[in-house]
């Protein structure tokens, strides 16, 4: 019996050992790991219970130890610390904040109410305080993070703006200066002009644009450099008498620099530039109009002489002669002759200019739709063709398509022979005017400005030519050839 009863027991003890072993394996943490973290947080209570205990008491204010944490899991506590620690700053920063604006008032309130200096002054209406802006006026109650000094730095500068515009200096942004540094030349007045303020113009200023004032007006004379570049009378160099008196229409300067003049005594004259005579070439009509070729051939028309004829006349600088072109078809009779881009244009009967090439054939025929326009004669300015009225001195474009009936110069020229003018090497345009005061008058390249110069012949001039060593030729009604000087 007692040996059945002891194996009872042990195997009891056995199953005992085995429970307690199977509740030590299926458990998450020991025990002693849970006994002592129990512990712990019972130690930081208390620590903390007693910090508490001392911070109330009266005798330890003036020295609080600064607590840190000491361990990972008290992140709770800290975070707690840092919002108390920001509201704490906001509110000594509004407390800033009060106290200069209160200094602000106070220094506005001492200046308005200071004692006026002399008796003279105080009759004198003092003037009343600047007004504030709303929103200097509101007093917020929270922290921006702007500091007020930065403020009054910008109403600083604008007051000093002000006071710059006010005494009439100049400024300019140093942004604007940047901005305007970047810009086309063309942008940059604008900008300029809507930042400055304006000066008052001085006399010097005044006086140099009065002439574009008057060019855009169209005066009739201007002085300047263009007057300057004329004689203002002419210095004569050679005077040839032809002989037999009949009037001189037509003078044309070759490229070799020798000169055709033609008369109304069938006769045609080849001069050198020093006016001495090389050859002359008898015609059975009286040539009126001319022109001269590349190759220094001479081209003539008849015009309203005795005895005319719608014809073009060929004469070689060889006394060859011939027809080119004989145009009765378009008109009865033909006046100016002109020559350029290989290609001959020709006035008839005063109111149509034909287009004809080298072979006689017409190309093309410009009629003047106005009744009032006569034309008669032809000049060339830097590849533009010209018409010129008879009656008066004015001058018709031609275009690619028809001729303009818009008078083209701007300025007026009395008492003036249309047929006598003639282009110069710079672009000039020279006209010959009639007794009683015969002068030559030359208009500038543009036809805006023109300049008189003198002349002690008497004769009404009929034909100006120019050649390459600016030489002015003149051809007179009474058969009087004469070349001078015109320019200085």
């Amino acid at each position: 019996m007692r040996d059945k009863t002891g194996l009872k027991k042990a195997q009891l003890k056995d199953k005992v050992k085995k429970t307690v072993t199977r509740k030590a394996a299926t458990s998450s943490a020991p025990v002693d790991d849970d006994n002592r973290a129990q512990s712990q947080m019972r130690y930081n209570l208390r620590k903390r219970k007693g910090q508490e205990e001392k911070d109330h008491c009266p005798a330890n204010k003036k020295h609080r130890p600064n607590i840190q944490a000491q361990n990972d899991e008290q992140k709770t506590v800290t975070n707690s610390r840092k919002i108390i620690t920001r509201s704490k700053m906001t509110v000594s920063k509004e407390q800033t904040n009060k106290t200069t604006q209160h200094k602000t008032t106070q220094s506005r309130k001492r200046k308005n109410h200071s004692p006026m200096t002399t008796n003279a002054n105080s009759s004198k209406k003092a003037k009343p305080p600047p007004k504030l802006k709303k929103i200097s006026q509101i007093s917020t109650s929270f922290w921006t993070g702007k500091d007020s000094s930065s403020s009054a730095k910008k109403n600083a500068k604008s007051s000093s703006k002000l006071r710059a515009a006010k005494k009439g200096k100049e400024y300019i942004s140093p942004r604007l200066k940047q901005s305007l540094g970047n810009r086309n030349p063309s942008t940059l007045k604008k900008r300029i002009r809507s930042a400055q303020v304006k000066e008052p113009i001085s006399e010097k200023e005044m006086q140099s644009k009065t002439p574009l004032k008057r060019k855009r007006r169209g005066c009739k004379e201007l002085s300047g450099k263009f007057a300057d570049m004329f004689l203002n009378k002419l210095d004569l160099v050679a005077h040839i008498g032809i002989g037999n008196r009949s009037p001189i229409h037509g003078i044309s300067v070759t490229h070799d620099n020798l000169v055709w003049v033609n008369s109304l005594s069938k006769r045609v004259n080849l001069y050198n530039s020093s006016g001495d005579l090389l050859r002359f070439f008898d015609l059975d009509y009286h040539p009126v109009f001319n022109c001269c070729m590349p190759n220094g051939d001479l081209l003539v028309t008849t015009g309203f002489s005795t005895g005319a004829k719608p014809t073009v006349e060929y004469i070689s600088r060889e006394g060859d002669t011939g027809l080119l072109a004989h145009l009765s078809e378009y008109a009865d009779l033909l006046c100016g002759v002109l020559y350029q881009d290989e290609r001959i244009y020709v006035i008839g009967d005063r109111y149509i200019i034909l287009k004809v090439d080298m072979n006689g054939e017409v190309e093309k025929d410009f009629e003047i739709e106005s009744d009032l326009v006569d034309v008669n004669h032809l000049i060339s300015q830097n590849g533009r063709i010209f018409a010129l009225n008879n009656k008066m001195f004015s001058m018709y474009l031609l275009g690619s398509d028809e001729i303009s009936t818009k008078v083209i110069n701007k300025v007026a020229v009395d008492k003036s022979y249309s047929a006598s003018a003639s282009v110069d090497n710079f672009g000039n345009i020279i006209v010959g005017v009639d007794p009683p005061a015969s002068k030559i008058v030359v208009i500038d390249p543009r036809l805006e400005r023109k300049h008189e110069i003198g002349c002690d012949f008497s004769g009404m001039i009929r034909a100006t030519a120019v050649d390459k060593q600016n030489q002015l030729w003149i051809g007179t009604d009474d058969g009087n050839l004469y070349i001078a000087k015109y320019l200085k």
